[in-house]
């Protein structure tokens, strides 16, 4: 899948990510590649961002975030906790878009 064919809810997780960190939007830009459908994308996603979200430090120290872009531990974990309640919001709304009863089947 390629992220244009994200719907614009799903679309705008990535566009949140980009307020913060260019690493994290190409991050999840890039994952929609190894994914066929939305709801797969979805779901890599939200434990992509509890990953973060668990250990951000790593993923500061990964793409050296603090010197490159400003963005410290503390902020990309509160990001990735946020991205990952969006991510949750974009499953829930997913039935009317002709998805499973949970948006993530």
């Amino acid at each position: 899948m390629d992220s244009d064919d994200l719907t614009d809810m799903a679309w705008d997780v990535i566009v949140q990510a980009a307020q913060l960190s260019d690493a994290l939007k190409v991050d999840l830009g890039d994952m929609s590649g190894e994914y066929v459908t939305e709801d797969d994308w979805l779901r890599g996603v939200r434990g992509f961002l509890r990953e973060i979200a668990e250990t951000p430090e790593e993923y500061v120290e990964l793409w050296d975030l603090e010197e490159e872009e400003g963005v410290t531990a503390i902020m990309i974990s509160v990001l990735a906790v946020a991205l990952a309640s969006q991510v949750e919001k974009v499953a829930l709304a997913a039935p009317a878009a002709g998805r499973g009863p949970t948006g993530m089947e």
